[in-house]
């Protein structure tokens, strides 16, 4: 009785080893190409220079370019003299500059329209 109650324990000590010499297991440990752990909604944002998660960081913004089903979000520099936008696909992401009260790039600009914003297209000047 007493060799088998040693032999079980050493085998639970040899598993017990075993588990603990793997690497750790990451939860959601997918990451881009930055860093951001994208699994738990992190973003970079090339403005901050860092990972964020937009819904967080940013204010929605009323985009009637893209589908009504997804949403668009500024991203505001700390001096507000910049604002990154995140739109949905087939959209890139664009950093404007304020001129005024609105924040304009070479694919849209976003204002404040009473209490939400809003971003437009910016006319294709080659036209």
């Amino acid at each position: 009785m007493r060799k088998s109650m040693c032999a079980c324990a050493a085998g639970l000590v040899l598993l017990a080893a075993c588990k603990s010499s793997s690497a750790p297991q990451l939860i959601g440990g997918v990451k881009d190409g930055h860093g951001c752990l994208k699994a738990a909604g992190y973003t970079w944002s090339e403005l901050r220079r860092d990972c964020i998660r937009i819904f967080e960081e940013g204010v929605r913004a009323d985009d009637p370019s893209a589908r009504p089903e997804l949403a668009s979000y500024a991203v505001f520099s700390a001096d507000s003299g910049k604002v990154e936008v995140f739109r949905p696909s087939p959209y890139s992401n664009e950093i404007l500059d304020r001129r005024g009260n609105v924040w304009k790039g070479k694919t849209c600009e976003l204002s404040r329209d009473g209490q939400k914003w809003v971003l437009r297209e910016v006319p294709d000047l080659k036209e």
